[in-house]
């Protein structure tokens, strides 16, 4: 039986997408095969696809540590899968896989180097990955909510290890609607931290509902910041890019109380920490997860859409709009399980 997958063949906009029928990948040892229920969409899987400038750049320093693969032809580079998070059941197992059985019920992301990331992709109707990649799913989380837990996991759980959030800070967080931001919103709050978060107007109900303090990205930020009462900013987690990490220094922070997503040279020259899942542990997993299961973080899923090639790409139009609340969502299999956690 063959697999759906949606893949490309080079490097472009939207339009290189496309739905195939391949082959079952061999289940390597470590490996488990999971049928594939739902997938998470990230900013990132578009900028993969895209080639975007940043991530090219990444992945020639990546290069610098691996000669040999300056040779590579785009033959063996293509093609590529797309996304990375899901959730699913595992049908299969490997030689000395210990943890997991067929049955189980599974989250996990799929984890390359950073820049343009590995050829395989979660947007498929089944997919096989690493042991390490995957972790059970709480049974009152469905697999709707369960697949966008991935990369959300690793990047906020990595990216507060490196700059020691904790119950003396306060944090502000741009980009604090989106995926990753609001569940960077909440991870704080539940660490003790006061949240300042950066979003539109139009998100402050949604971030207040959180946790966190809104603040529009309109106008002044530092000066709206400056007059909240009794605010003394200790670190920030820039989740969007552009001029936070100026912000960020603006404030009086230093580098290592900096954390950004979106990898810039000027960022770094300045001593902003890259961070996100290079910082991560297995454990990032089990936190994020047992904190959604406890009820302690929500995750708001904003849109879900059926597996088609036309609704992934439209998808991926949205997501790359911006402004989005919470996650998006492509449902593969249509099993939704019992709970609704958003």
């Amino acid at each position: 039986m063959t697999v759906k997958a949606v893949q490309f063949h080079r490097f472009s906009n939207i339009d290189v997408l496309e739905l195939a029928e391949v082959e079952p990948e061999p289940l390597k040892e470590n490996q488990v095969r999971v049928k594939v229920a739902a997938v998470g969409l990230n900013p990132v899987d578009y900028k993969i696809f895209e080639g975007v400038k940043q991530l090219r750049m990444l992945s020639r320093i990546m290069k610098l540590r691996h000669p040999s693969k300056w040779f590579e032809k785009a033959s063996s580079i293509f093609p590529r899968g797309v996304a990375r998070d899901f959730a699913g059941t595992i049908i299969e197992v490997g030689e000395n896989v210990n943890q997991f059985s067929v049955g189980d019920r599974v989250f996990g992301t799929i984890i390359s180097a950073p820049g343009l990331g590995s050829k395989r992709g979660a947007l498929a109707t089944e997919i096989c990955v690493k042991e390490t990649e995957v972790a059970s799913l709480p049974s009152n989380i469905d697999f709707l909510h369960g697949s966008v837990l991935g990369v959300s996991s690793l990047t906020v759980g990595g990216a507060f290890r490196k700059i020691d959030i904790g119950t003396k800070d306060t944090i502000v967080i741009s980009g604090a609607s989106g995926g990753i931001g609001s569940i960077a919103v909440q991870y704080a709050v539940s660490k003790g931290a006061r949240v300042i978060g950066i979003a539109s107007a139009d998100n402050a109900d949604y971030l207040r509902s959180i946790g966190a303090i809104p603040i529009s990205y309109q106008g002044s930020i530092k000066e709206k910041i400056q007059e909240l009462s009794g605010t003394t900013v200790t670190k920030m987690l820039d989740c969007y890019g552009g001029g936070y990490v100026t912000l960020g220094f603006q404030l009086g922070l230093r580098g290592d109380q900096i954390a950004t997503l979106v990898p810039s040279p000027s960022a770094i020259l300045k001593g902003a920490q890259f961070t996100g899942p290079r910082h991560s542990q297995y454990d990032d997993f089990l936190t994020l997860s047992e904190l959604v299961s406890k009820g302690e973080i929500s995750v708001h899923l904003d849109k879900i859409y059926p597996f088609s090639l036309p609704e992934i790409k439209e998808a991926y139009k949205d997501l790359e709009k911006g402004h989005t609340r919470g996650k998006r969502v492509i449902e593969i299999q249509g099993e939704r399980g019992r709970k609704e956690n958003g």
